[in-house]
């Protein structure tokens, strides 16, 4: 090492191996929202019950760079989360007239496979698990508060925008 300061150059043993300053970099810029993201507003789809959910939704989409849109039905949101290619749709475990875990299935198996983050009232492992298995991402426990909504979105995001994508045909004009 040349003094006391790392370079991006150094390498620990093997010249292909990332250098700490590296994985580090990535790490911390990994966590927070590219500078793409930063500069466009996310599309959030959300599916919400509650006048007390949604205001504090649309307070925190004012306070991040979120652009949260609302649906009034399961078929609504996977057609908006289509449309927009929102990589995030939030589902509120007593939305009536569905099961929540059809409901996450069928809005984990669109095409871009955006994060379906279920929010309820009980938040338990057996809550969380059952979620995983149905395609959903995670549990937001209700009631809502702004500091939770930003950090779980900004999680899921950070894991959509590093995931693997399926092959999407080309749309025709």
């Amino acid at each position: 090492m040349r003094g006391s300061k790392l370079s991006v150059s150094d390498r620990c043993v093997d010249p292909r191996m990332p250098s700490l300053c590296e994985v580090v970099h990535s790490f911390f810029t990994s966590m927070a929202l590219s500078r793409k993201t930063v500069q466009s507003r996310v599309p959030v789809v959300a599916l919400v019950v509650s006048e007390q959910d949604r205001y504090i939704l649309s307070s925190t989409s004012g306070q991040e760079p979120l652009d949260v849109r609302f649906a009034e039905s399961c078929e609504e949101a996977c057609t908006l989360a289509n449309r927009l290619t929102a990589p995030i749709i939030l589902l509120d475990r007593d939305w009536p007239g569905i099961e929540w875990r059809t409901a996450v299935a069928s809005l984990a198996a669109l095409p871009h496979r955006a994060c379906v983050i279920l929010m309820s009232g009980v938040a338990d492992d057996y809550l969380w698990q059952e979620l995983i298995r149905t395609g959903g991402y995670d549990v937001l426990p209700k009631p809502l508060r702004p500091d939770n909504v930003a950090r779980v979105v900004k999680l899921a995001l950070s894991y959509w925008n590093s995931a693997p994508k399926p092959a999407v045909p080309a749309r025709r004009t």
